[in-house]
């Protein structure tokens, strides 16, 4: 069963070169407490579990703060962003999964080449804009004097 959007089935333990609690040879001989299973060392997953369940203790701190003002915006905010508030946290997560799942399935070439065009652009449009403006603030200043 193969298909585009499959990874590869290697555990976090097998890439760290770390033992792994369920192997059948590992349950066949008898190993140190200690080193008998990876999943009690501190840096296991890298921090993954951790930085995943940052983004939802994170989310529940926002709703829990909304809750309290009664999902009102603070007061110096637009009528717009007043009335868009409560759906924000949604539509940015809808569109952090689709380019993530957008991503997932394409080449990682062409990620990091979008990533690379897209970080690379904007500060060449930038100087291409101050450039432009130094030019025209140039022709105004020789037309006055």
């Amino acid at each position: 069963m193969s298909s585009a959007l499959s990874l590869p089935m290697v555990r976090p333990a097998a890439r760290l070169g770390l033992p792994l609690c369920h192997d059948p040879a590992l349950q066949a001989r008898k190993l140190p407490a200690v080193a008998t299973c990876g999943a009690f060392r501190r840096d296991h997953h890298g921090g993954a579990l951790v930085d995943d369940g940052m983004a939802v203790l994170r989310r529940r701190i926002r709703e829990a703060r909304m809750v309290e003002t009664n999902y009102e915006a603070p007061p110096g905010w637009a009528a717009w962003e007043k009335r868009y508030y409560p759906a924000y946290v949604s539509d940015v997560s809808a569109l952090a999964g689709a380019l993530q799942l957008m991503l997932m399935g394409t080449r990682p070439t062409v990620a990091v080449a979008v990533a690379t065009l897209l970080l690379g652009g904007v500060p060449v449009s930038a100087a291409v804009a101050l450039h432009l403006l130094g030019q025209a603030a140039g022709a105004v200043l020789h037309h006055v004097s």
